[in-house]
This record gives structure tokens, C-alpha cells and sequence, in this order.
């Protein structure tokens, strides 16, 4: 599904992964471990198209995948949550959710019913503002 291939990536002078290589199955499920400082948000955010690389190769589902925008690496389905709650806290739950949808056309702006399926909760507070919503219901959404 997931085959990342001697990827180096750097922040200025400072290598941060170096000849990384990753593969993941559909079906499986993979941790990416380690201590503070050793390029796990890197990684992701490479993968997503956040911060480039120097070298290596992104395969998703066969497909070579390299050096995407964030705009196509969503298209492709590939998306980054930073860690934490960061979600608009005035507009409701399924208002946040739409703006994921921005890439996509104006009729493709219904939350599809498999997001509810993962995240049934988010389907009980749909009305609910983002910031009215607990810790756990902010990492949900």
C-alpha cells in the first residue's frame, strides 16, 4: 500500500532521516516509534507533502507518489493531523469536516458516511461547535 524508499530529508545543514525506508500492507496496521528527535513528524509530513526531501521514493498503491503538494497528496487520500486540537472552534463539527473537502467539487461536499462509521461520535455532536467539544471529541474531529 505504503513503500517509502531510501528517503533524506534534511532542515537546513541538519539530516534528519537518512536512506529511511518503510513499507506498509493494506490490512496492517504500522507504528512509527522512536524518541523525540528522530524525524517521526518529519517522515509524515513528507509523506503528506509538507516539507520536502532530498532524496528517496513515495509509493502509494503502486503509484510513485514523489514530492506531492499537500493539495495532491490529499487528493491522493494521504492526510497529516498534527498532534493536538486544532480545529475551528465556531464552526460546528460537520462544518469542520467540509473543510477538507476544499479540493474537491461543490456536490462532493457531504461528509460521507464512512467517516461517521470510524468516528460515531462526531455524527451525534454534527451541530456541535468544534470548541464545545471534549479533548477526546477535538482529536476525533
Amino acid at each position: 500500500m505504503l513503500d517509502i524508499q531510501n528517503l533524506t530529508l534534511k532542515y537546513g545543514q541538519s539530516q534528519i532521516l537518512n536512506d529511511m525506508c518503510l513499507t506498509t500492507k493494506a490490512g496492517e496496521v504500522t507504528a512509527v516509534m522512536g524518541t523525540n528527535g528522530v524525524g517521526k513528524t518529519s517522515l509524515l509530513k513528507a509523506i503528506s507533502g509538507r516539507h520536502p526531501y532530498v532524496d528517496g521514493t513515495i509509493t502509494l498503491q503502486g503509484q510513485v507518489i514523489n514530492h506531492l503538494s499537500p493539495f495532491d497528496a490529499a487528493k491522493a487520500g494521504i492526510a497529516y493531523v498534527p498532534q493536538g486540537r486544532e480545529v475551528f472552534p465556531l464552526m460546528t463539527v460537520v462544518e469542520n469536516l467540509e473543510t477538507g473537502f476544499a479540493c474537491l467539487d461543490k456536490s462532493d461536499h457531504k461528509v460521507p458516511d464512512h467517516i461517521y462509521d470510524l468516528f460515531p461520535v462526531l455524527h451525534d455532536m454534527a451541530a456541535r461547535r468544534g470548541g464545545d467539544l471534549s479533548g477526546g471529541q477535538q482529536q476525533q474531529l
